[in-house]
């Protein structure tokens, strides 16, 4: 039987005990010490009634106790629902009901949040890290020293559910991504040989805890193979490459808008080299004078790849001999690899059939590590999931040499950051407002974020309305990075004759135009 996530922690924590598993501002465990709290918490959730299988959402930040909490779950059998840290009350509340969550562990620094929320009093357990505590919530690490920290069985089997990752939806609410056992052990068994990890390496990892890829992507796998991970978010360059220095970094994160950061940092510690071997890239679109700057940098150390939430890891890669001159793809500043031999892509037309090579379709994916569907939701995923097969709603092509290229998103994604935000769920809000009329949201090239998240809006008649009044009442209804960058106001939409609004007529005529930044 093929192994579950809590059988992989449970090995890596007796095989590399004495090892320093995660780090984050001066404070480090190791891998005997998450294993050791890991349990203390399943047992906890066990002595509050919670059976294996039950729903438990996590709520954190960049925190060395997020990793026990998610080693805790897996070696519990509760399915984890990830839950961005960046959330407002409103958007928490639907993910805890959407999901039927019946507990939830969360960090300090999303305290005040939790506390607004109208689901967290009424769950069977509610676990705080940090201080002070929400009125209603226990303390997560007097809750640990109270629980044994004997282990428990291993009750899920591989296609139970380990995560369930939640991501917006064209509808304008959240979907959740239903990730099993089979498919997270897959991908963490898989990015050491993709991401080139040593056995024993050290992550620096500047990225958050909000993005479930990041997490099973990285972080698992550095797990898995005895690597250190340490939380560095918000470092400036000079606290990045110093960091890497210091520890002997293997493996960093360069998110699109960290690469220039991360440029600077090699030039201060160009040392760095002597140790670093992977440098993945995510976080959207990497501009290709950009992805050129950072290869004569770090030469064949740049891992490109393509992937998403309901593939759970990643689908092409990138090699060494791309960056090396020897590539045989038509642009390998534009490209995102060939397909891993876990993965099978194929570019189709409206009716789902093969198009001829060098011709713009859908991509649609075959993968060892496909997720399970969305969460009570069976009409959307028998849309996009036919026969094993995922149709992604990308757009792209192949050429010649098999290497894949993502032109666009037919479902209109938004990446800016390395954060996906659908337009449908923005434009929600703010057609809630009673100034706004009609409104578009889309996304416009930035070169720091890869992607602005851009609005058209219509004011109603009799109405006045301020970029500023906009920003601030997206803000206080979504997360932070789906409020508008670039606001324009226009007299109307341009729509075709369906009444479908033409989005890349938008696009076109603001392409070159500032709007307001925000």
């Amino acid at each position: 039987m093929s192994d579950t996530m809590g059988e992989v922690f449970e090995k890596a924590g007796r095989r590399f005990a004495a090892r320093v598993a995660v780090e984050s501002q001066g404070v480090s465990r190791t891998f005997a010490e998450v294993l050791e709290a890991g349990r203390r918490l399943a047992n906890a959730l066990r002595d509050r009634g919670l059976e294996p299988g039950t729903h438990v959402a996590a709520l954190l930040e960049n925190r060395i106790e997020s990793l026990e909490i998610y080693v805790g779950l897996a070696l519990g059998g509760y399915p984890v629902v990830h839950v961005n840290d960046r959330l407002t009350a409103d958007e928490i509340d639907y993910v805890l009901t959407d999901s039927g969550a019946q507990a939830l562990v969360h960090t300090d620094g999303v305290a005040a949040t939790v506390r607004r929320t109208r689901s967290a009093s009424r769950l069977k357990a509610w676990f705080a890290v940090g201080s002070p505590l929400p009125d209603g919530a226990e303390s997560y690490s007097e809750a640990l020293r109270r629980a044994s920290d004997a282990p428990l069985p291993h009750t899920a089997a591989p296609e139970d559910i380990a995560i369930i990752g939640y991501t917006s939806g064209t509808t304008g609410f959240p979907k959740g991504a239903l990730a099993s056992h089979r498919a997270v052990v897959g991908c963490t068994k898989l990015v050491p040989y993709a991401y080139r990890l040593p056995l024993h390496g050290h992550c620096a990892f500047p990225g958050a805890w909000s993005f479930v890829s990041g997490i099973w992507g990285v972080i698992f796998p550095h797990f898995y193979t005895g690597g250190t991970v340490s939380f560095i978010p918000g470092a400036t360059p000079e606290e990045w490459g110093r960091h890497m220095v210091e520890r002997g970094s293997t493996f960093t994160l360069g998110l699109t808008p960290l690469i220039p950061g991360l440029l600077e940092a090699l030039r201060l510690y160009p040392e760095v080299l002597d140790t670093l071997q992977t440098v993945l890239h995510s976080g959207g679109p990497l501009p290709p004078e950009l992805a050129g700057e950072l290869v004569d940098v770090i030469g064949d150390r740049l891992v490109e790849t393509w992937g998403m939430t309901e593939v759970v890891g990643p689908i092409t890669i990138t090699n060494r001999q791309d960056w090396t001159g020897r590539t045989q793809a038509k642009d390998i500043f534009a490209s995102v690899g060939r397909p891993l031999p876990t993965a099978t892509v194929r570019v189709v037309d409206g009716d789902r059939k093969p198009v001829p090579v060098g011709q713009v379709g859908e991509l649609a994916i075959e993968c060892d590590t496909m997720f399970s569907g969305y969460h009570g939701r069976p009409e959307k995923t028998a849309e996009v999931l036919v026969n094993g097969e995922y149709f992604t709603g990308d757009l792209g092509y192949q050429d010649e040499a098999g290497y894949f290229y993502v032109t666009g998103r037919s479902q209109e994604l938004i990446i800016s950051g390395g954060a996906n935000v659908y337009p449908a769920e923005v434009e929600r809000v703010l057609l809630s407002m009673d100034e706004v009329a009609d409104s578009a949201v889309f996304g416009l090239p930035d070169e720091r974020w890869g992607e602005a998240v851009s609005v058209a809006i219509v004011v109603r008649k009799g109405h006045t309305l301020t970029e500023s009044q906009v920003v601030e009442y997206v803000r206080e209804r979504l997360a932070g990075y789906k409020k508008p960058q670039k606001i324009f106001f226009v007299d109307e939409l341009p729509r075709n004759s369906s009444m479908k609004i033409m989005k890349h007529v938008l696009r076109d005529s603001f392409l070159n135009s500032e709007g307001t930044a925000s």
